[in-house]
């Protein structure tokens, strides 16, 4: 499935796949690299901005309690100002003239004392005895019935009140030629005496928003800034085209549900439907915030110059490689597809005909390499038909040699009916047994056999070898019952046994045993032939001469071998004098038993 996928894939022309692989491979990996690293930078540059955002609004809120500190200063002037305090407890010890003298000229001396700030504050005392005063030319006369029916004077006089109270959207009351603002920030505070008894209500007001765009505008053309309450609303806006992205106010206002603290460093999020980076710090005084917007196009704005120019040269970098590599692999593939036509015609020749050495570098080389292979096919076939005739004569020579086994077994046959007849079950016995042999050995198209039939062989062998020499050697087999269908090669453990009796017992030895074990270990399968006879060593001392050699275990070797090429077999013998123990290892194999065992 996957080798299917990858045809699919892949261009099936050798040209169309060298280009495909620098595109994949070489160039589409630099362009990635390249946009990760513009990713990593713009990641840096959106970091340091927000910390720079940060330290501005740290500045924004230090002139801005530095304001809230003066009128505060001012306001704690005037309560301690003891003439002004005598002319607001007891009016009447002065006229009317000069009880206003002389509040006014406490004021100038309040302002002189923060001259040097730079920035005004704009007062409004009413005492308790029906008298108003201003540091101010008000826009409208003074009506001390009105001032007195005013949101702020009756807020400070609740009883359990506050006694300070901060106001960012305080209406502007004094003279346009003063100051243009439409809104002010006023302190409401109830003055008192040293016996903390009321004697004035003042109302100390200051020009924020002429701060706040001076401010703004020295904090440079990056960005908008803006002035918000706790629900994410613009008081003030440093560009009036600019807005608070709906976000942005909404994680405002939850982190004013939460309780924000000052203390906590500036906050940066990036609304990635406006393409914008803001910045904002809680003001605790006025439960507000200072919020900085820099347009992300405004921040990557180099960045984005260094993108166009990278795109624009890897575009005419890449049309020039196409074109390179679609020229360079054209020299290889012309004389490629030439040659295929030339070898195409070799094969309808029956590759009697050789391709005609021309051209020079690596398709010189590729004609002298096919000329040379079909010399070497050529010659290979002339040795198969000779080997395939030589077959041809070994099969006729082994059929040869199989008919005097057949009229041997066909004899065979006939002791065992005249045994039969004559009730001689000894002669019967062993004609039996010794046919079984012979039908096994004659069968040379089947080089496995089943664990349990060779077991049968072995049997038929042992009762054999028990009415040659009346011994009384028994045996016993150790086989699970699935491994009786386990595949092995034919008279591969006969021999084994042949030679336990001969080496192991000899003919003088009349009891002993023989066991015959088969045990699965993982992929292998482990037979084992052990006897209790004398050895190996005490059966070489009590050696005679044989007038046949011994190759059975020889045989069984090269046996595995071809049998099992390229596999882990193995024979291994242990001896002493108390026995004999042969093991062999093999690839365990199972054949598929029969339902019926009259079927096989």
């Amino acid at each position: 499935m996957l080798k299917r996928l990858y045809l699919r894939l892949t261009p099936e022309t050798f040209k169309n796949r060298i280009l495909f692989a620098f595109l994949l491979f070489l160039l589409l990996p630099i362009a990635l690299l390249v946009v990760y690293n513009f990713k990593g930078t713009e990641a840096v540059l959106q970091d340091n901005a927000a910390k720079k955002n940060a330290e501005q609004l740290e500045g924004f809120k230090s002139g801005f309690v530095d304001l809230m500190s003066l009128v505060m200063k001012t306001g704690l002037l005037l309560e301690q100002d003891a003439t002004l305090r005598g002319a607001m407890e007891d009016p009447d010890q002065y006229d009317a003239i000069a009880r206003k003298r002389l509040v006014e000229n406490k004021f100038a001396g309040i302002e002189n004392t923060f001259f040097m700030t730079g920035a005004t504050v704009y007062y409004t005392l009413i005492d308790l005895h029906g008298h108003a005063y201003t540091s101010f030319m008000p826009k409208s006369a003074l009506n001390y019935n009105e001032l007195s029916g005013e949101a702020w004077v009756k807020q400070l006089k609740q009883k359990g009140g506050d006694r300070y109270v901060w106001n960012p959207r305080d209406e502007n009351v004094v003279i346009r030629e003063s100051t243009a603002s439409t809104r002010m920030l006023s302190l409401y505070e109830l003055l008192r005496d040293d016996a903390l008894k009321p004697f004035a209500y003042g109302r100390l007001s200051i020009d924020y928003e002429e701060w706040f765009y001076r401010t703004a505008k020295e904090g440079g053309q990056e960005g908008a800034y803006f002035l918000v309450n706790d629900s994410g609303d613009a008081l003030l806006a440093s560009d009036e085209r600019e807005r608070v992205s709906g976000t942005v106010a909404e994680a405002i206002e939850r982190a004013s549900s939460l309780g924000g603290d000052e203390s906590a460093p500036a906050t940066s999020i990036v609304d990635e439907k406006e393409q914008a980076l803001y910045t904002y710090s809680r003001i605790q005084e006025l439960n507000g915030y200072f919020v900085k917007k820099v347009p992300l196009s405004l921040l990557f704005k180099e960045i984005d110059k260094q993108k166009q120019r990278f795109f624009v040269g890897f575009a005419g970098i890449l049309l020039l490689f196409v074109l390179l590599t679609y020229f360079l692999s054209s020299t290889i593939t012309g004389p490629l597809k030439l040659f295929q036509k030339k070898m195409d015609t070799s094969v309808k020749a029956n590759l009697k005909v050789k391709l005609p050495e021309h051209g020079r570098g690596e398709i010189l080389a590729l004609t002298r390499s096919f000329n040379a292979m079909i010399d070497d096919i050529n010659g290979l076939l002339v040795r198969l038909k000779l080997e395939e005739q030589q077959k041809q004569y070994v099969r006729f020579q082994v059929l040869l040699s199989q008919m005097n086994p057949h009229f041997l077994l066909n004899t065979l046959n006939t002791i065992k009916s005249i045994a039969l007849d004559k009730d001689e079950d000894d002669i019967y016995d062993i004609c039996v047994a010794l046919g079984t042999i012979l039908e096994t050995t004659l069968n040379t198209e089947v080089d496995l056999i089943r664990l349990k039939d060779e077991l049968v062989l072995i049997d038929a062998y042992m009762d054999i070898q028990r009415r040659r020499f009346g011994h009384g050697i028994g045996m016993r087999y150790d086989v699970a019952g699935e491994l009786g269908y386990a595949l092995i090669p034919k008279f591969c453990l006969q021999p084994l046994v042949e030679n336990a009796l001969l080496h192991g017992f000899g003919q003088s030895v009349k009891e002993g045993r023989i066991v015959i074990k088969a045990a699965a270990r993982g992929p292998h399968l482990y037979l084992e032939v052990v006897d209790d006879g004398m050895g190996l060593e005490r059966a070489a001392e009590r050696k005679t001469a044989r007038k046949r050699k011994s190759i059975g275990l020889q045989n069984i070797r090269e046996s595995l071998e071809l049998l099992f090429k390229y596999q882990s077999t193995g024979l291994t013998i242990d001896s002493t004098d108390a026995g004999t123990r042969v093991v062999m290892h093999m690839p365990l194999l199972l054949s598929t038993p029969y339902a019926k065992e009259e079927d096989r």
